[in-house]
């Protein structure tokens, strides 16, 4: 099944609430981008696997599923890969309970959602790349079908009408209602020169009077589209806002205002001359504030009359520039002021026209705010100086064509070795800084590339000691000389973390072993070189058996010198060219390479050898002063017989694994193509049962249960049966074990609680059954019974169907019972509270019964058919069931027999005090109608 899920790009994780731990499927590690060894599961490294942005989120999550007991938990995160990348993750689990100690646990599966999530942004820019380009020019758009005066118009087109809020679908007329009269005209006009072919584009201005009574100017430009023999069928076209350029054209006669306001207001000096004798005609409040002069005693009288250009010569070239460029933009002038300082500022100038003369409008700006960013150059340039000083890496400038340092810092004695002292003056080349020719090598860069970026190079230190360094350099002019600021950090330590790094990539931190992932790319490398070189090979799949109790009784550390050993073995009992491989947990392969020879040779020198390893790994071993042996059960698949695909050969000797496992463990298999057959068989009948309760296949089937004293039907079993479309009746031995093992049973379960009660109130409807004579048995499954909200769904499915409570009784196995018996006992009393009743089914095949039911509140004790079959011939059984009888008397509890099938049977139950029973003596399950039939016909 993992298999399965693993193809399907899912990965299965169990999460058990009390103890935290954390179980992942193969997949599951591979989907956080992460090897197969063994994962630490506490909380704090899971969120490590959580990309930083959404920890929070996901840790929000947790505390919520351990504080709120939520039975269901779906999240979505990202997780960065070791290259870096971000992949998206949904997680979706359920609550249930391990079927050892009880244990509260969270099981869900993992799949990787970044496709969908990079369709959905994608759609999602375009969308807005749309949406941007029509609200970036302001624009809505409408559509006219012109026999049906139906119209459609987008949202903005609506706004800008005034129609609605939103898009607008609907009429022509109501869509323009707002448009007054003697603009309604204007545009039937416009209409009727396009339709006439006096036009060619249909083009309107028009007002549109808003629901708060304001006016807004609209234009309309669309297009007509004709049918085929020629008539109008639609116009589409686009609206736009003109209001603000209509009222910018009825302000233009309100400019000259402004401008003045403007001009007067200004923060900077500004003054207008006229052009043809240069003499000031206005001036503003800001120019008198810096320059001393008032209007009265300027305006009218030129520059130089006044003397305020200090540079007369200046004036005439930065006014010879205006003329040739029509513009003067921030250039720089000192100009002398009223009391005779000097001030420097940047002046801008434009031609304009001013009652029809020519004029020059010029603004000042006060030079301080350039002192003002001198001041903070020179604090950038400190700034550098402490940053050059200060920095963990070497920096040195040097000339570029002697190579001489003209100043290095206190990284550069730390990366080398020499002090600043003993440097300055000397070259790279005379301290053998840089082995063989890098030196070239940087120049050549720099001439080529204009720079060099983070380049890895050698460098060597004071001591001779070679060191990886990263080195970036830039060339710079320093007082007309070329130069190269160079930096350079160690990376030796890093590359060292790489390698490192890389090595954790592909191989096992436990056993040194490598991986699933190296493991891979040797398949694909010696898949391809058998293919050329006609060579055999063979993948062994190894699991040992029973492993988990060693780690469960005597602790990880013994569990994990348990592994090493198994590894030791391998390593020694295999050929140099093999491969010995750890997937994760106590799963091993062995990759047997290079083998020659017919298929049946090879066949046979594989078994010897697994068998070899078989008996290795079996042979005890001593931890602790505890005398360990661990069996191995190995599927084997060989190369290139079950598979071209790495993940072929690695998935079929794994189907092999499995089936050495169904076989007893401690065992060889050879993978054969049934193997897989029943696999893809098993998956398909898991697909079928899913379609079957989509397309409601299922029904059920009633075995009355009878009082033998008085032959009436006192109840019924309902019994779940499944008619296959094709195939027509399956047997629930074959899909029953399917719908619990892929967890259907829940839904399933579910469907029958609400079709047993159906059918019930049916019954009681029909007066063939009473309330207080009759009950209906319904099986409940453990998963089922486990469900946070079991008891939530009964008295839902109760409550729908009208149902007197008394008339359903649910049968409980000992499997539910066992789990959790606290949980157990609190669910079946909620349940008893609403009416409910309770049978033990299977009563006496189990080992804990005679403990535990004391505590349940049973009704009602079934004696199992398997008892019942040899009873008249097996005095053990026989045994049995006079003591099951004797406890239900001694206990008050009622007792039914289950597959009756012959009267001496019955006869002997009835000897031992049991009257109730249920079988093919009286009646097989039945489908609903034929039960109905049997009821009328005893009425």
């Amino acid at each position: 099944m993992l298999t399965v899920l693993g193809d399907a790009n899912f990965g299965v994780w169990a999460w058990e609430l009390n103890t935290g731990r954390v179980f992942w499927s193969r997949h599951s590690q591979t989907l956080f981008g992460l090897d197969d060894g063994p994962l630490s599961a506490n909380g704090v490294e899971y969120l490590q696997l959580v990309a930083e942005e959404d920890r929070s989120t996901v840790a929000r999550l947790f505390e919520s599923v351990l504080r709120n007991d939520e039975r269901h938990i779906r999240l979505e995160h990202r997780v960065r890969w070791p290259d870096g990348s971000l992949r998206w993750l949904e997680i979706t689990g359920q609550r249930h309970r391990a079927h050892k100690a009880g244990q509260p646990m969270l099981i869900g599966v993992i799949r990787d959602n970044t496709e969908q999530h990079l369709q959905a942004e994608a759609l999602q820019q375009s969308q807005e790349r749309l949406q941007l380009a029509l609200e970036s020019v302001d624009l809505g758009t409408w559509d006219w079908h012109i026999p049906s005066g139906e119209l459609y118009a987008s949202a903005r087109a609506s706004d800008l009408q005034g129609a609605m809020t939103g898009a607008y679908q609907g009429s022509f007329q109501e869509f323009f209602a707002h448009v007054p009269n003697d603009d309604r005209q204007k545009m039937r006009q416009a209409y009727a020169d396009l339709i006439s072919g006096r036009n060619q584009v249909y083009q309107v201005v028009y007002r549109a009077q808003l629901a708060d009574g304001s006016i807004r100017h609209l234009e309309s430009t669309a297009r007509l589209y004709r049918d085929e023999s020629g008539k109008p069928l639609r116009m589409a076209g686009i609206i736009m806002d003109i209001t603000e350029r209509v009222l910018r054209e009825q302000r233009l006669s309100a400019s000259e205002e402004k401008f003045a306001t403007l001009f007067q207001g200004s923060p900077d000096p500004i003054s207008l001359t006229r052009i043809r004798d240069g003499r000031f005609l206005e001036i503003n409040p800001s120019f008198s504030k810096t320059f001393g002069w008032s209007a009265t005693e300027i305006v009218g009288r030129t520059a130089p009359e006044i003397g305020f250009w200090k540079d007369e010569t200046r004036r005439q070239m930065l006014y010879a520039q205006l003329s040739r460029d029509r513009s003067l933009e921030n250039a720089e002038a000192e100009f002398h002021t009223v009391d005779g300082r000097v001030v420097t500022c940047v002046v801008s100038c434009r031609f304009i026209r001013v009652e029809r003369r020519q004029c020059i409008i010029t603004t000042f700006r006060d030079i301080t705010k350039r002192q003002q960013a001198e001041a903070a150059l020179r604090a950038s340039e400190a700034k550098f100086a402490k940053a050059f000083r200060t920095s963990a890496d070497a920096i040195t400038i040097s000339e570029r064509h002697s190579g001489k340092f003209i100043e290095v810092n206190e990284g550069f004695y730390r990366l080398t070795g020499y002090h600043p002292t003993e440097v300055i003056g000397r070259s790279a080349a005379e301290l053998r800084l840089w082995p063989g020719d890098q030196r070239a090598q940087i120049i050549a860069t720099v001439q080529r590339e204009g720079r060099m970026v983070n380049q890895e190079m050698i460098g060597q230190d004071r001591s001779g000691q070679i060191k990886s360094i990263e080195v970036s350099v830039e060339p710079m002019e320093l007082n007309g000389v070329e130069c190269l600021l160079l930096t350079a950090r160690d990376v030796s330590q890093l590359k060292a973390a790489q390698a490192q790094v890389h090595h954790m990539a592909y191989h096992d931190p436990l056993t040194n072993l490598p991986n699933r992932t190296l493991l891979m790319e040797r398949l694909s490398q010696q898949s391809a070189l058998h293919k050329r070189h006609e060579l055999r090979g063979a993948l062994l799949f190894l699991d040992l058996d029973h492993f988990k109790r060693i780690n469960d009784s005597l602790g990880h550390p013994v569990g994990d010198a348990v592994l090493k050993m198994i590894t030791a073995r391998l390593e020694a009992s295999i050929r140099h060219e093999d491969t010995v491989a750890r997937l994760g947990g106590d799963e091993f392969v062995v990759l047997l390479t290079g083998l020659t020879g017919k298929r049946s040779q090879v066949t046979r020198h594989v078994r010897q050898v697994a068998e070899k390893l078989r008996k290795l790994l079996a042979e005890p071993m001593l931890f602790d002063g505890h005398r360990l042996q661990v069996t191995p059960s190995i599927g084997i698949a060989l190369i290139p017989d079950h598979g071209d695909t790495p993940a072929d050969l690695l998935k079929r000797a794994d189907i092999a694994l499995y089936r050495a496992k169904d076989a007893g463990r401690n065992a060889i298999q050879l993978f054969r193509t049934s193997m897989q057959e029943a696999a893809s068989a098993r998956l398909r009948l898991e697909n079928e049962l899913r379609l079957a309760l989509m397309r409601n296949e299922f029904e059920l089937h009633l075995q009355p249960q009878v009082d033998a004293r008085s032959g009436l039907i006192i109840g019924a079993e309902a019994l779940l049966r499944w008619c296959h479309p094709s195939l027509g009746p399956q047997s629930p031995q074959t899909f029953i074990p399917v719908l619990e093992e892929s967890g259907l049973i829940i839904d399933v379960g579910g469907w029958v609680i609400d079709e047993a009660c159906r059918i019930t109130a049916k019954l009681l409807e029909q007066r063939l059954v009473s309330a207080e004579q009759f009950s209906l048995c319904v099986n409940i499954s453990p998963r089922q019974f486990r469900q946070n909200d079991f008891v939530e769904r009964v008295s839902l499915a109760l409550e729908r169907s009208g149902l007197p409570r008394q008339m359903v009784k649910l049968e409980i196995t000992e499997s539910i019972v066992i789990q959790n018996l606290d949980d157990t006992i609190a669910k079946m009393h909620r349940l008893r509270n609403l009416g409910v009743s309770f049978a033990m089914d299977d009563f006496g095949t189990g080992y804990s019964s005679l403990t535990y039911l004391k505590r349940l509140p049973v009704d009602l004790l079934k004696i199992d058919q398997s008892f019942v079959r040899d009873a008249i011939v097996d005095g053990n059984d026989a045994q049995i069931i006079r003591a099951i009888i004797t406890i239900a008397a001694s206990m008050q509890l009622a007792v039914i027999a289950e597959g009756v099938e012959q009267q001496a049977q019955l006869d002997m139950l009835q000897l031992q005090g049991c009257h109730l029973y249920q079988g093919y003596l009286f009646s097989p399950p039945l489908p609903e109608v034929e039960f109905c039939a049997l009821l009328q016909g005893r009425c």
